[in-house]
């Protein structure tokens, strides 16, 4: 792996195999990262991935494996339905059902991330937009939505340019056209409710001006490569992840 250089986004031809193995690899290295980080509760919440192969197949943590000990070797593939198609686990994945619907929500939605995580579940019960307090925050400028109610179609919620779905009493799900990409949202997302609860907890401020906000919005490419320190981290600190 580079030191230097992100994995380049692709899926034709012959590097359909080298694409596959760096997205089983890379779902490994965001279950490690959020137990380090406490986004694990109980059996709650998903990360899946889109297999790059002709069929409509997506990569998923399993049931029974702690998130902190996650290898590629320990990751199951499912159908559309949820049924595991490659792995030797439980016959179903609980829960992928609500991940399809993001998946299928656009086609940029390679990846989906829900965690039960502490700070994004708790604004989460305002159902209320993150607000702005700092430039932290400002990243996810403009693309944030919130998710009234489950009774709200997934690709309704999500629209067209958001990446980031607040829904009400039930945390965050972000989406990306690479797990690098959608799990740096969440961070960023969890990151900007602990701050909106601390600000608000301690009095409230005034949220930046708008135009001041624009420049510190995240790309696609800029949200990979912020998360490219925590990915060669977890990897060199894991020699057990790839078997």
């Amino acid at each position: 792996m580079s030191l230097t250089t992100l994995h380049p986004v692709g899926t034709s031809g012959p590097d359909v195999a080298a694409e596959r193995a760096h997205r089983k690899l890379a779902l490994a290295v965001v279950l490690r990262l959020f137990a380090e980080k406490g986004y694990e509760f109980g059996f709650n919440g998903h990360i899946t991935v889109r297999d790059p192969g002709p069929d409509e197949t997506f990569w998923a943590n399993p049931l029974g494996v702690p998130w902190a000990h996650t290898r590629v070797s320990d990751l199951v593939r499912l159908d559309r339905d949820g049924n595991i198609v490659e792995g030797f686990r439980d016959t179903s994945i609980a829960g992928f059902h609500s991940q399809f619907k993001f998946h299928s929500a656009r086609e940029d939605a390679v990846a989906v991330v829900h965690a039960h995580s502490p700070y994004g579940f708790a604004w989460s019960a305002l159902g209320r937009t993150l607000p702005v307090y700092n430039h932290d925050g400002a990243l996810l400028s403009g693309l944030v939505a919130v998710r009234d109610s489950f009774d709200v179609p997934a690709a309704d919620a999500l629209g067209d340019t958001a990446r980031v779905v607040v829904q009400r009493s039930h945390g965050f799900v972000t989406v990306g056209s690479s797990l690098e990409e959608a799990a740096f949202y969440f961070v960023a997302a969890e990151r900007a409710a602990h701050t909106a609860v601390t600000v608000e907890s301690i009095g409230g401020a005034d949220e930046l001006d708008p135009a001041s906000i624009e420049k510190w919005a995240l790309t696609a490419a800029g949200a990979r490569a912020q998360f490219e320190n925590d990915f060669l981290r977890i990897v060199a600190q894991s020699p057990d992840i790839e078997d």
